[in-house]
């Protein structure tokens, strides 16, 4: 495997993780929905949405480039 290959793939492993590490506590909120009020838990979504978006952002960019560098 080339060097940019390896680069690409763990730059690739890095969002993904990303992503899944924001879905995981985005569940986490769900789960924990019926402890709080209605208020609380959109103050915590309302905060919580800014870094899955930011991590959202992060794999489409990352995978958009990859389709641009194959063709």
């Amino acid at each position: 495997m080339s060097q940019h290959a390896c680069r690409y793939q763990e730059d690739r492993n890095a969002v993904l993780a990303q992503w899944q590490a924001q879905i995981r506590r985005l569940r986490l909120l769900v789960e924990q929905a019926d402890n709080c009020t209605p208020a609380d838990l959109l103050k915590r979504l309302e905060e919580f949405m800014p870094e899955l978006r930011k991590a959202a952002m992060g794999t489409v960019i990352h995978h958009a480039s990859s389709d641009e560098k194959e063709e």
